[in-house]
């Protein structure tokens, strides 16, 4: 094995735990140490910075997300993986807040965990590459006025770079879903141009569209995966996700009408959707066009309960709840102008 440059420390009261852990990262090249004490890893940090924290919830003393806490307000660039053997959504969810990338639950697959530690590293590398590239653009602004139009298309690439890099993070929990979210952005933003939306709005509808189903990521992976009907509670769970995400990208100053997408992409036109059960006049235009690509992307795809949908099947489900579920003048546009048959992998 290759050594690789970046560190790593685990932070777990249970030795063994960490024992493992070390063991695995170390045989893929990572630099590795642990601790058992979330006052250990703090007092460490301080001396010498890690590429990864490794950080479980639940610890004698300070527990995790304390710990992560006050390594926020020390370093502010090291990524915080949370581990927890809890399915409880709140703790998550005030991990994220608490400015955790990503949390995985005991036992740890170490698969899992290498494609969360890459994927978070390569999302600092973009992050990093980003700030230096909008450093260099005001630098570039004030010397040569002609080239902002060329720079703020790069900027905008970076920006939706990092966007597929947290939609990929998401589909990568749930392999049923994978490729989802980019066809229902390919679908919306082809809609999105057949009514005669702005480049302003196009821009947002594919961010929105692109990170939808980003809540996702506070949702039980065994209810992402089960191949039978789900229970009320489990339903209930799967219907949190909107609001999940809209907390997850809530603050985000480019992401504020986007934000609008990813709450409402489960509402209804007459009403009867979720979180918020808002009908066509209260519900985002935008909003509007992924609740119809989402709904047919999902039933001409392949899910653990179901296979996929034959075209002309899911185009008569569209039909026959145009008014009800869906917006009929997107339906009337989705359907003349032949959107669904756009080249997508899978059936046509």
């Amino acid at each position: 094995m290759i050594p690789r440059q970046e560190t790593v420390l685990v932070v777990d009261d249970e030795i063994a735990s960490c024992e493992n852990l070390t063991l695995f990262l170390k045989h893929e090249g990572f630099a590795a140490s642990y601790v058992n004490s979330g006052e250990d890893a703090v007092r460490q940090l301080q001396q010498a910075t890690a590429d990864v924290v490794l950080l479980d919830i639940r610890m004698p003393g300070i527990d995790g997300v304390e710990t992560l806490k006050r390594i926020r307000e020390k370093v502010s660039d090291c990524i915080v993986i949370m581990i927890t053997a809890s399915d409880d959504i709140d703790t998550a969810l005030g991990a994220i807040r608490a400015g955790a990338n990503d949390f995985l639950r005991k036992p740890v697959n170490f698969l899992e965990l290498k494609h969360s530690m890459e994927s978070e590293l390569e999302k600092r590398r973009l992050r990093k590459e980003n700030r230096e590239y909008q450093k260099g653009l005001e630098e570039k602004v004030a010397e040569q006025t002609k080239s902002i139009r060329e720079l703020y298309l790069a900027l905008k690439k970076a920006n939706l770079e990092i966007i597929r890099s947290l939609a990929e993070a998401i589909e990568a929990k749930d392999p049923y879903t994978r490729g989802h979210c980019n066809r229902v952005t390919k679908l919306s933003c082809a809609l999105g141009m057949e009514i005669g939306l702005s480049k302003e709005d196009l821009e947002i509808l594919e961010y929105g569209a692109l990170l939808h189903d980003i809540g996702k990521i506070g949702v039980n992976e065994a209810i992402l995966h089960k191949p039978s009907k789900l229970s009320e509670e489990e339903y209930k769970e799967i219907k949190l996700h909107p609001l999940v995400g809209d907390r997850i990208i809530s603050g985000i100053e480019f992401l504020n009408r986007a934000e609008l997408i990813v709450r409402h992409h489960h509402e209804r036109y007459d009403g009867k959707g979720y979180p918020n059960g808002l009908p066509n006049e209260n519900t985002d235009l935008l909003a509007r066009i992924v609740i119809l690509t989402d709904a047919f992307d999902a039933m001409t795809s392949n899910r653990p309960y179901r296979d996929m949908m034959m075209t002309n099947k899911a185009i008569t489900i569209i039909k026959e709840n145009s008014g009800t579920q869906f917006d009929p003048a997107l339906v009337d546009v989705f359907l003349d102008k032949k959107i669904y048959l756009m080249d997508f992998p899978g059936e046509q």
